[in-house]
């Protein structure tokens, strides 16, 4: 079942409530409008607040709950459960909202790690960012990078993405956030983590690229790189083995801290040509890994403008320099 068909089927029948709409000051005629016309419909028994401001529980008919905002513009597939762990209450200056996408900052994220003893995979490779919906943050695991929803004061978790209804469309993941989330994160790369091949002449745009030496559309892509810096494309390849055979020659081929000779070594490597000796091994690899785990990275390559914007179209066409305003 898809992220779309369970809204829909959770979401039947929203015209009998009410409540919601006695709340976001929006009557049951507008709720109705918007919910059909994006295409949910579903049977809802009624519904309650929740313990976080600005958001509702819907009960559903099939015993399942959602979260909706109260202006009835985001949703989450999921219901809250209570964080398990001894709760220390949080600074409210250090809980200040910032821009969706935003990472919380240092000292916020040693508060939410404080009160989540008891969840094993949180650790300091885990990461928080805000939301469009205040109260509550995204978040994903430190080991084993999964997402998850947790409430700003890290007293209550969810799973699930946050949904957007907007102009009577509905989208299963926020794409605001996203992007402004997966530019902070490629940002905040170092270089050393990086293999960069500057644009030719005039920087015209900047593209990130998360590759494998033994990743076949990497290879292609690799292949192209000369002709994207000619045009003004400023590569930066990130080193992300997902191919087994791949990891220690590219943890080898990032020992090499000088940029150029890493980009050109890189290059080789995705020929097949590489140092068959690979006791030296970067660290680089792995910590990048952890520092980009928010980026969700299933496959390679993993191309982003430099906006944080995915591009999951023909790399070889016309379409690609079109993501990139060229």
């Amino acid at each position: 079942m898809t992220i779309k068909q369970y809204y829909k089927l959770a979401l039947a029948s929203c015209l009998t409530f009410c409540s919601i709409g006695s709340q976001a000051g929006i009557d049951t005629q507008t709720i109705q409008q918007t919910l059909n016309q994006a295409g949910l419909n579903a049977p809802v028994l009624g519904t309650q607040d929740s313990p976080l401001s600005g958001i509702s529980t819907i009960k559903l008919g099939n015993g399942g709950q959602i979260l909706i905002s109260d202006d009835l513009r985001y949703l989450v597939a999921g219901s809250l459960e209570a964080n398990p762990s001894p709760i220390t209450p949080i600074n409210p200056a250090v809980m200040a909202d910032q821009p969706a996408g935003t990472p919380v900052s240092a000292a916020y994220k040693k508060a939410l790690l404080a009160n989540m003893s008891a969840l094993p995979n949180m650790n300091e490779h885990s990461a928080f960012f805000h939301t469009n919906l205040p109260s509550l943050l995204w978040g994903v695991s430190g080991k084993g990078g999964v997402p998850f929803l947790v409430s700003k004061d890290a007293k209550y978790l969810a799973s699930g993405d946050i949904g957007v209804l907007h102009d009577g469309q509905f989208s299963a993941n926020d794409e605001a956030f996203e992007i402004a989330k997966n530019r902070h994160v490629l940002h905040a790369l170092p270089e050393a983590a990086l293999a960069i091949y500057p644009a030719i002449g005039k920087e015209r745009a900047v593209v990130y690229v998360a590759t494998d030496i033994h990743c076949p559309y990497c290879r292609m892509f690799h292949e192209k790189i000369h002709e994207f810096n000619q045009k003004g494309i400023t590569i930066k390849a990130i080193g992300y083995p997902v191919y087994d055979e791949s990891a220690k020659p590219m943890r080898k081929l990032w020992c090499e801290t000088d940029n150029a000779k890493r980009a050109t070594l890189l290059s080789a490597g995705m020929k097949g040509i590489f140092d068959k000796d690979t006791s030296c091994q970067s660290p680089v690899i792995d910590q990048t890994f952890l520092q980009t785990q928010a980026l969700g990275i299933y496959a390679t390559p993993a191309i982003y403008s430099d906006k944080g914007e995915l591009f999951m179209g023909d790399f070889t066409g016309k379409s690609f320099y079109e993501f990139l305003g060229l």
